[in-house]
């Protein structure tokens, strides 16, 4: 209201709105003040021993209930474990064998295996044994040992899968920190345990990373780890032995070797475990007694030495267990001639878990081809954790580079065309533009991911990047544009191609902002803490509040001072019954509450280091680009329009329009447009002395309402416009000027546009201080909301989390918060904008509508946060390749079936060989040399 009627361009009602807004800000800082934060950020400094072990204990707290339900859902403790049993390893794969080999000894069971490990005097240990053999068994019952005997102070070991291992480019220790942080985001503390020593590695499966790659992971291991420092490693017999060969062996590791199972335990574990029914005399029987009988009479059959071959196994005994002692299926099917072929009973058995588990699952039917996809996913990916944030990777390549993107952009393009009949083809041609410029945007930054956007490389890159941007642009603007006047509002050609040109910019501009804030990239899960929503939520309650308070007496056309004074009573109203809720917290909570204002602080400023860098060089490239190719055509063109140009004695040129309008260029550089016929008209002087031309015949100026003087006028005048720009003045016919106030509405457009014609001095500097203007607004917007969202949002902690189903609430939470603060943001600078700089500048307008670009930073926010990503993949995977809606409830039932296990917040197959068998099925066979790690995916633990 007040910058409809020009009020704004009064002191008291500055003053005013500068109060209103001031207000607001100390009482969303006083709010931000009053609540107690919490967290734990990786800030730099050393952390006590204390601190030390708060972690270790949180970390071993998650580490023991990821495998203990691992466990569970493995059936492990029903009724127990089929015991491994172990022997020493051939004496060429152990270094120093004479030391060494003396302290490992022949041995069986879960328990044992700690005991080994403390025997060998490095307290390094090399499991081997051949696939299926029970080795990832082994290794988190060794885990969940340690776990059970740790004492404070000890290393927590941690189970780390080999397989996404890269040692020729990536260390030892930036990949275990790197697998941390995927398994346990929102940890920043765990590159602290790793050089505090309190980590004891579990390294998984070495012969499930490439070939080439086994020799140097032998390298790095013995080259990056301490001489002290307890390791558990697991690997196929034949791989170790081959990288041994290669490379070298694991200095100071004792080795062991796992034996197959006895056929006596096999036999047992499946009659104690299959279901029972009445034998003849009423004894306790089982489907199983009849194969077993046959299997110990007959050991010489092709049937039986197959079958209890495979039963030699601990994978290939809970295979068979799953499908005949579970699922109640007759296992006398096993004796057939056609299981005398090894691998056609690998592959029935593996055949036969998934259908075996999913029997009684309303899914049973789809279970076995939605895994099948899943594993073929996963085999593409060359990955075996199935993280729910990055199954976008499975899209087609538009839409896992742009899927967000082009969503949004289809739902806007609907309310485009709906909007055609009203506005024409403006409404699809500017939505076209910017989802355009955002995605040109979001390409150029992408092509190659840094692993950290606050990262100095990372932040010069996003500034090159802004430069290109701000440089095509400019480029693109200033040819659509109409370069004759001295600020862009008129365009060459339609209307919808100006509009289009500018929301290209606009888009790029979004891209650049979502750059500065972070959310560019490969998506990763995250959370807003609680103690930090809250207050995010009590400071937009406080605005909404004052702004009702504000703006509902203007609707009683009461003075603008009672609005402000309106609004400061409701903000402080608000701000108070929110405070009181938790002032009996505060004292308890001042440690917390001053790491939170430091990591504030230090948000703050590395939000606007970056935010002014990159806005600065946007707006800086726009600015030269267009000004330069502004100038280029001004200079280029023709002085006056069509017409025999005429020459005074004191270098005024001008031309005669057929029309009758004299066009005239004086030497200085003004120019001046004199009138083809005598008009009538009356000048208004003012208490002040100014004077103002009025168009008005002999009739109106005798009956003129003057607040001073008025002098009526009749003759021959001229709009004449100063260098530099000023607004038009009047040329009575006495000769004196005066400020017009309407007569420049009467001259015809062509004759209007020419008289605003700026030079290309003038020119190239409006455009120049247009881009820097319109950067460094953007810079400070960007900065300032880039440190708060980089407060708010922190990567999930699944230390905390219960596994991928938690990890998934955080994000959607934490998307919604970080959506909903960015636009409350957005609305809030677009409104500042359009009320303060519209007073300004004639180039205010188009200042504020790059800044109200950042009110579109919300809705992209959400939608490329992981969720949104994970949106966009459900859609596109349940429409193409046939996977359930509710994925995540999939998944979490394969889990509880025992099909897949939880690795911190992702999800794995229960064993590799069962995920590339449900690869190969679904999919043709592909050859060896065109598979990744194709003699890793055989092998299994």
């Amino acid at each position: 209201m007040a910058a409809s009627n020009g009020d704004l361009g009064k002191t008291s009602s500055l003053t005013a709105v500068l109060g209103f807004g001031l207000s607001v800000v100390g009482l969303a800082v006083n709010l931000w003040r009053s609540t107690p934060q919490g967290g734990d950020a990786d800030d730099g400094s050393a952390p006590s021993q204390e601190r030390l072990e708060q972690w270790a204990e949180r970390l071993s707290a998650a580490v023991e209930e990821q495998w203990r339900a691992e466990w569970r859902l493995r059936r492990l403790q029903d009724p127990y474990p089929l015991q491994v049993r172990w022997s020493a390893a051939e004496a060429w794969l152990v270094d120093a064998p004479d030391e060494v080999g003396q302290a490992v000894t022949a041995g069986e069971g879960t328990e044992g295996i700690s005991e080994v490990v403390e025997a060998v005097p490095s307290r390094r240990l090399v499991v081997l044994g051949e696939p299926g053999s029970g080795k990832t068994v082994l290794a988190v019952g060794f885990v969940l040992d340690r776990i059970a005997r740790r004492q404070p102070g000890d290393r927590v070991p941690v189970l780390f899968p080999l397989a996404g291992w890269q040692a020729e480019q990536e260390s030892l220790r930036e990949w275990m920190a790197s697998h941390l942080a995927v398994t346990h985001p929102g940890a920043p503390w765990a590159p602290k345990l790793l050089r505090a020593g309190l980590v004891l590695p579990v390294f998984d499966g070495l012969d499930e990373m490439p070939e080439a790659s086994w020799a140097a992971a032998l390298r790095r291991l013995n080259t990056e780890l301490d001489s002290d420092e307890p390791v558990l490693v697991t690997c196929r017999t034949q791989a170790y032995a081959k990288a041994v060969e290669t490379g070298d062996v694991f200095t100071a590791a004792g080795v062991i070797e796992l034996r197959p199972v006895t056929f006596e335990n096999v036999g047992s574990y499946l009659a104690r475990t299959g279901r029972p029914m009445r034998g003849e005399g009423g004894e306790r029987a089982t489907q199983w007694d009849p194969v077993l009988t046959r299997l110990r009479q007959q050991p010489d059959d092709p049937v039986a030495r197959t079958v209890r071959s495979a039963f030699g196994t601990p994978l290939m005994v809970a295979m068979a267990r799953a499908a005949y002692g579970d699922a109640g299926r007759d296992p006398a099917e096993l004796l057939e001639d056609r299981f005398a072929d090894p691998d056609v009973l690998e592959q029935h058995l593996l055949e036969m878990f998934v259908p075996a588990a999913f029997a009684d699952s309303p899914h049973a039917d789809t279970a076995r081809a939605w895994l099948s996809e899943l594993a073929v996913q996963l085999r593409q990916q060359t990955t075996r954790q199935l993280a729910w944030w990055r199954l976008h990777r499975a899209l087609p390549w538009p839409l896992r580079r742009l899927g967000p993107i082009l969503l949004l952009g289809c739902v806007a393009l609907v309310f485009g065309v709906a909007a055609i009949p009203a506005v024409g083809l403006t409404a699809p041609a500017m939505t076209c533009g910017y989802i355009v410029g955002v995605g040109l945007g979001y390409v150029l930054l992408t092509v190659r991911h840094s692993p950290s956007w606050r990262a100095p490389e990372t932040v010069a890159r996003v500034a090159v990047t802004a430069v290109l941007a701000g440089s095509l642009v400019g480029a693109v603007t200033s040819t659509s544009l109409d370069w004759t006047t001295s600020l862009p509002h008129a365009s060459v050609g339609p209307t919808w191609l100006h509009v289009t040109a500018f929301a290209v910019a606009y888009g790029l501009a979004t891209a650049v902002a979502l750059a500065v804030l972070g959310i560019i990239g490969e998506p990763l899960p995250s959370y807003a803490a609680s103690g930090r929503r809250r207050s995010v939520m009590a400071a937009v309650v406080v605005f909404v509040s004052s702004t009702i308070g504000f703006f509902l007496p203007l609707l009683f056309f009461v003075p603008i001072w009672v609005a402000t004074a309106s609004a400061l009573a409701t903000g402080v109203l608000v701000a108070a019954g929110l405070r009181s809720t938790r002032a009996g917290t505060r004292g308890a909570s001042a440690p917390r509450l001053q790491r939170a204002r430091g990591r504030l602080r230090t948000a703050l400023v590395r939000g606007l280091r970056t935010g002014l860098l990159v806005g600065l060089a946007l707006g800086a490239a726009f600015g030269v680009t267009s000004a330069t190719v502004v100038s280029v055509r001004a200079a280029m063109s023709a002085d006056f329009p069509a017409g025999v140009v005429h020459h005074l004695a004191d270098g005024t040129r001008y031309v005669v329009t057929q029309d009758g309008w004299i066009h005239g260029l004086r030497p200085n550089g003004d120019r001046y447009l004199r009138i083809p016929k005598p008009v009538d008209g009356v000048v208004e002087e003012d208490d002040d002395g100014n004077r103002y031309a009025y168009t008005a015949s002999p009739a109106q100026a005798a009956h003129w309402d003057c607040s001073g003087r008025c002098t009526p006028f009749h003759g021959i005048i001229e709009l004449r416009l100063r260098t530099p720009r000023s607004n038009p003045e009047v040329k009575l016919p006495s000769g004196t000027y005066v400020e017009d106030s309407d007569f420049e509405a009467d001259v015809p457009d062509r004759s209007y546009e020419w008289l605003f014609a700026a030079p290309p001095s003038v020119l190239f500097g409006n455009y120049l201080n247009l881009g820097l203007t319109a950067g460094l607004g953007l810079g400070l917007v960007s900065g300032l909301t880039a440190g708060f969202h980089a407060w708010l949002v922190s990567p999930v902690d699944t230390a905390r989390a219960a596994g991928p189903q938690a990890t998934l609430r955080f994000d959607r939470v934490a998307a919604i918060t970080r959506g909903v603060t960015l636009v409350t943001f957005g609305v809030v600078v677009g409104v500042l904008t359009a009320l303060f700089a519209a007073n300004v500048s004639r180039q205010a307008e188009f200042i504020a509508l790059i800044l109200l670009a950042w009110l579109l930073v919300g809705p992209f926010a959400v939608f490329l946060s992981a969720w949104g990503w994970f949106l966009v993949t459900r859609l596109w995977l349940c429409g193409s390749r046939g996977l359930p809606w509710h994925l995540m409830t999939f998944l979490d039932e394969a889990h509880q079936r025992g099909v897949l296990r939880q690795a911190g917040a992702t999800y794995e197959f229960r064993h590799a060989r069962l995920q590339e068998h449900l690869a190969s099925s679904a999919s043709p066979p592909v050859p060896d040399s065109a598979r990744p790690n194709s003699e890793a995916s055989q092998s299994g633990h």
